[in-house]
């Protein structure tokens, strides 16, 4: 590791022991360096270039501490996330936390120093002492050792650093078992509630942290009470008839609007239920160990390979489940054979016990299911690529896109099968490089979650690239960070409900398209004044016009020229850029492009198909462009 770091022109910094973990790994360094600003990162994150440039400004107010960014995770094939490709939408169990409560922390100045993806004052770290020890959550402890010395934390909500998040059930509980022991020991440790040098605000932001921990012992009781009433035969509520049920039934729908509200789309009830039916019983351990004083150690959450989970890992969940199962059974056979008649209240408590149980079934399912992921995650984005299959009688160029990529490998789009014994080289358009490399096949197989009418037309692959340099590997991994990632968290980031975009279109008086768009990625060649300078792809499609991703900036009003590949061949249309704007700050632009005039007739490009059965799905994909003049 010193050597590596010796040649990026910097210093490796050791010790021989490790007391008090990575506070005292941090403190160590604080007084062999001599910067006025330390950028504190975990060894799994990777900093965006513009990482510095967006947080160093806030330190002119001389009592700002430091600067938190948020803490975004790349590997979304990891425990804590769910991806759903179709709706473009991902749910990550931290976005509430990173995304909504610390930026109205921040407006109490009220936001803490999370240990990873931060700027940190030295002066502010001198002043307190280092960084916190005692205490295995060391950055909300530091942050309070801040704040009572008067000093000013920031909170800037953009993702500027990606990490690698647990990858499996046993990782992630001991990460959360950390962050739950750490946060409640504050109430023995640094109590905020008589710490002296909070305001009133501080103190009630950072007794609801450790407040929030407590969860575990309500849970554990909503989870397991519908089932013990029935197989008891005792209620906990004294008159359970119906204009109980009524007043009941109107205050979850208060609880589920206002959660609905208050969340702004970043939370769901049914995932956010789901993991804390997995965690309940971690965060009651995290509290019996600080009531019974159990001495703490930190231990690091491994981001490897996923490690599969054993039996002794859902004990809590599989005997919920018995419980559950016992529960709804006797309920049944209760009401069947007539020794209740109390359909309202065991139905009730039929319903809540199979709710939990399904609850519980399926963050089993999620965790003992068969694990089929690469070592290596694949960054989910769109690249074109020029292909070229090589054999004794020649060789044969084509057009592709990828999926996902790394260093390793594509995932590619054709609308023709790679043949698997013939050698393939690629050329990848990686915005102002073009870097070539020889690949081999590995698998072949129709794209399924295409339109109808282009099934059998396109064709997904994995190669694994071959021949390619240290330096040319490296390359392909920070265009993935510095532009894949970015890309793709803006497109699968929150987005407004379509009553909301309606709403907002009829009061700026914008105009509806009069043809939808639909989101076909396909290749395409951009010519400016006739010459060939972007290779992009399509973000959608439509007969008036298309939308595509460029790295570099377009006015509204520029004429294009553009050679569009499909599966049925290729035309080539004029159209005017009518809208541009930023999506990733400095380094990629939406451009929306409206047709003019196609260069290509119809039969142009019917007499490119091989075949009559091809040419009533070549008409519907036609209807996606417009019929123009020669």
């Amino acid at each position: 590791m010193a050597r590596e770091a010796e040649k990026w022109g910097c210093k490796y910094i050791a010790r021989k022991d490790g007391k008090d973990a990575k506070a005292g790994n941090l403190n160590n360094a604080l007084y062999r360096t001599d910067g006025d600003y330390i950028a504190v990162f975990d060894a799994d994150f990777v900093p965006q270039p513009n990482f510095i440039d967006k947080t160093i400004g806030y330190f002119q107010d001389p009592k700002v501490a430091f600067v938190q960014t948020p803490h975004n995770y790349y590997n979304i094939d990891s425990f804590q996330f769910r991806v759903d490709k179709k709706k473009e939408q991902t749910w990550n169990e931290q976005d509430i936390f990173y995304k909504l409560m610390m930026p109205c922390r921040d407006y109490w100045n009220s936001s803490f120093f999370a240990g990873s993806a931060a700027i940190v004052r030295k002066q502010a770290l001198k002043d307190i002492g280092g960084i916190a020890t005692g205490n295995i959550t060391e950055d909300i402890n530091t942050t309070l050792h801040f704040y009572t010395h008067g000093w000013k934390g920031v909170y800037h909500n953009e993702i500027l650093s990606n990490g690698l998040a647990a990858k499996d059930l046993k990782n992630y509980h001991t990460q959360v078992l950390r962050w739950a022991e750490g946060n409640i020991g504050l109430f023995f440790v640094n109590n905020p509630l008589f710490i002296r040098g909070l305001t009133f605000s501080q103190r009630i932001c950072f007794f609801a942290v450790i407040f929030g921990w407590l969860i575990g012992f309500p849970k554990l009781i909503y989870f397991i009470l519908p089932s013990l009433m029935i197989l008891s035969g005792g209620y906990p509520i004294g008159s359970f008839d119906f204009s109980f049920i009524w007043r009941y039934a109107m205050f979850l729908g208060v609880i589920l609007f206002g959660f609905k509200f208050a969340c702004r789309g970043y939370g769901k009830i049914r995932y956010d239920e789901a993991y804390l039916m997995m965690n309940f019983f971690v965060f009651i351990k995290a509290v019996l160990k600080n009531i019974l004083r159990v001495k703490s150690k930190f231990k690091v959450t491994g981001k490897g390979m996923q490690i599969s989970t054993t039996l002794t890992e859902i004990i809590p969940q599989s005997f919920l489940c018995l419980i559950c199962f016992a529960g709804i059974s006797w309920g049944g056979l209760k009401l069947w054979y007539g020794i209740s008649s109390d359909y309202l209240g065991i139905g009730v408590a039929i319903f809540w016990s199979f709710v939990n149980g399904f609850l519980a079934m399926s963050g089993i399912e999620l965790v003992t299911r068969p694990y089929f992921k690469r070592k290596e995650f694949r960054f989910i984005g769109t690249v074109p690529v020029r292909y070229t299959i090589i054999s004794d009688s020649g060789s044969e160029v084509n057009v592709g896109i990828s999926r996902d990529l790394n260093e390793h490998g594509i995932s590619m789009v054709t609308f023709a099968p790679l043949p698997m014994d013939k050698k393939i080289m690629l050329t990848l358009f990686l915005n102002e490089k073009v870097l070539s490399c020889n690949a081999t096949v590995l698998y072949t197989a129709q794209a399924s979650d295409v339109y109808s009418y282009l099934r059998g037309k396109m064709f997904v692959h994995g190669l694994k690239f071959e021949g390619l340099s240290r330096e040319e590997m490296d390359f392909i991994t920070r265009y993935c960070f510095n532009t894949v990632l970015p890309r793709f968290l803006q497109r699968y980031g929150q987005k407004s409900s379509v009553f909301f975009r309606m709403i907002f279109k009829i009061c700026n008086h914008e105009r509806f398209r009069k043809h939808a768009r639909k989101k076909i990625t396909i290749p395409l060649i951009i010519y400016l004044q006739g010459k060939p300078s972007l290779v992009v792809v399509t973000n959608d499609i439509s007969a008036s016009g298309l939308s595509f991703t460029s790295y570099v900036t377009m006015e509204a009003g520029t004429t294009l020229t553009i050679e569009v590949f499909t599966p049925f061949g290729k035309f080539f249309a004029e159209g005017e850029v009518r809208q541009m704007r930023e999506i990733v700050a400095d380094s990629s632009y939406g451009i929306g492009v409206k047709f003019t005039r196609l260069f290509d007739s119809e039969e142009d490009i019917y007499s490119r198909s091989t075949g009559e059965d091809e040419r009533e799905s070549l008409g519907r994909w036609l209807k996606t462009i417009p019929k123009g003049n020669n």
